[in-house]
């Protein structure tokens, strides 16, 4: 996200970005180094991004406990994210590098949203395993029979929000056709937000598919085959995931957008798979129902 945060203000801001442009500065607050935009734009967009990357290794390898881990990001996210648009605004509108000055007191702003991102998440997601994954909970049935076929569809995330990212597009890039140079940047922007904010769910005898509702790629799909048991949950996403939106823990991986029903998975792995939707109980049914009758199949 901050790494989202600091392109889109790259780009509304390029055409009044000097160049070169100032890039570090002493205590007093004045430049004593400059380059050119693009190389700010690559080297912001390279740090947050490998820092994403590393993080989430962490998380798959298990390496560090969760509430360190997501408290790390988030306070090397706000940080570094902060540090990064105030560079780019206070050059906004300069003549030249020589001119921009950029005060320490933007440090002690950087630092302090670093501490209330990090207590945020401690505070916010609590210490030990979750226990979210109720493994005792049955996953009833939808009363499938031999011969019978069924699908089941639901959406996750509010489709207004969709609707938003497909008109902010469509908007932008009218406003570029008509001479306003940063709406051909910013149009892929709001159709990336249309591709996260909203996905399709859906059951069948192939296994579990969730699908961006704009584009329907990239797709997840866990294939009946994978899938040793299925059950209905509530699922809190901090604690249990880590945070919303898609999320890869040590031993879990999922989708969650919201807090409540999800539908929970046991794969033949070992780990597990959960996705927050409603209905979530007719889900695990219905993936219940397949799976004994590929188990009946089989004997």
């Amino acid at each position: 996200m901050a790494a989202l945060v600091v392109a889109v203000m790259f780009t509304v801001s390029w055409p009044n970005l000097p160049d070169p442009m100032a890039v570090h500065f002493d205590e007093g607050g004045d430049v004593n180094r400059s380059a050119s935009p693009v190389e700010l734009l690559l080297i912001s967009e390279l740090t947050l991004l490998s820092l994403g990357v590393g993080l989430s290794r962490g998380a798959v390898r298990g390496s560090l406990a969760l509430r360190t881990l997501y408290a790390t990001s988030a306070a090397a996210a706000a940080s570094l994210g902060y540090l990064f648009t105030v560079a780019v605004l206070v050059n906004a509108d300069a003549a030249t590098a020589d001119e921009v000055r950029m005060p320490l007191w933007h440090l002690a702003i950087a630092a302090g949203l670093a501490v209330a991102a990090a207590g945020g998440v401690r505070v916010l997601m609590p210490g030990g395993r979750p226990d979210g994954a109720d493994q005792s909970a049955a996953s009833g049935s939808v009363g499938l029979q031999r011969g019978e076929k069924a699908v089941w569809v639901r959406s996750v995330g509010p489709q207004w929000l969709v609707a938003a990212g497909v008109l902010s597009a469509v908007v932008a890039l009218a406003a570029g056709v008509l001479g306003w140079g940063p709406g051909f940047w910013l149009w892929p922007v709001g159709l990336l937000f249309a591709v996260i904010a909203g996905a399709r769910v859906s059951v069948d005898g192939g296994g579990l598919t969730i699908r961006p509702s704009v584009l329907h790629v990239p797709r997840i799909h866990i294939p009946l085959q994978r899938i040793e048991r299925a059950w209905a949950a509530e699922v809190r996403p901090l604690p249990d995931l880590g945070g919303w939106g898609y999320r890869i823990a040590k031993g879990r991986r999922g989708l969650a957008l919201r807090s409540g029903e999800a539908v929970w998975l046991e794969l033949d792995d070992g780990k597990q798979f959960v996705v927050a939707v409603d209905d979530a109980a007719t889900a695990a049914g219905l993936l219940g129902d397949l799976l004994a009758r590929d188990a009946q199949r089989d004997r």
